[in-house]
């Protein structure tokens, strides 16, 4: 009896080993390597924006230019009429006068000098000119300074002849220049230089022609 349960229990135990042998499962496969992927960088801090406060920009104000009235043209009366009164106060209307009869009195003795006409030369000389050139010092000290050598002046009419009329003779005036208001220089005009060739002084309401003396 023993052995049969013993027999009996070795074929079950062979059978159950038999059995959980034909049930084992196959070994599992070896896992695939896991790749990791590197991790992310993390991301920069993001750059704070600074809100730049705009310049104040100063408007301009437009230039304003002062309107320059245009200078009226000089008339060529008026630029020698500022010429000829820089040393006095004499209104224009009394320089158109003065000029008008003083060249009248020009073109006289234009005609006296040409004809050799010693009375009507006198007739607008000067009273102290006159008297002066009388004097026989002063014709002799005139005398030294002719150009004709041996030549004498012994009156007033020989000074007309050979002192007065050769300085003026083809000569021509431009303009007149005041000194004084009774005291006026006849002048012709060469570039920027005046020559004197006539000096008038108002004596009586009247021009007259004043002679210049002997140098001193």
């Amino acid at each position: 009896m023993k052995k049969i349960i013993y027999s009996a229990l070795t074929a079950t135990i062979f059978a159950l080993t038999l059995a959980s042998c034909g049930s084992t499962a196959p070994a599992p496969a070896p896992a695939e390597p896991v790749v990791e992927e590197p991790a992310p960088a993390p991301a920069p801090d993001p750059v704070p924006v600074v809100e730049e406060t705009p310049e104040e920009v100063l408007e301009e104000e437009p230039e304003v230019q002062e309107e320059v009235a245009p200078q009226p043209e000089v008339s060529v009366e008026d630029k020698e009429y500022e010429r000829s009164t820089t040393n006095v106060a004499v209104t224009k209307e009394t320089f158109v006068e003065d000029k008008t009869r003083i060249l009248q009195i020009i073109e006289d003795l234009a005609i006296y000098m040409k004809n050799g006409d010693f009375k009507g030369w006198t007739s607008y000389l000067a009273p102290e000119s006159y008297s002066y050139w009388t004097k026989k010092p002063n014709l002799s000290k005139a005398s030294q300074r002719l150009p004709k050598k041996g030549l004498r002046l012994n009156t007033i009419e020989d000074y007309f002849k050979f002192v007065f009329i050769p300085a003026r003779r083809g000569r021509s005036v431009d303009e007149i220049r005041y000194d004084t208001e009774t005291e006026v220089n006849v002048v012709q005009v060469d570039a920027d230089k005046d020559i004197v060739y006539y000096t008038f002084t108002k004596i009586n309401g009247k021009w007259k022609l004043t002679l210049p003396k002997n140098p001193d």
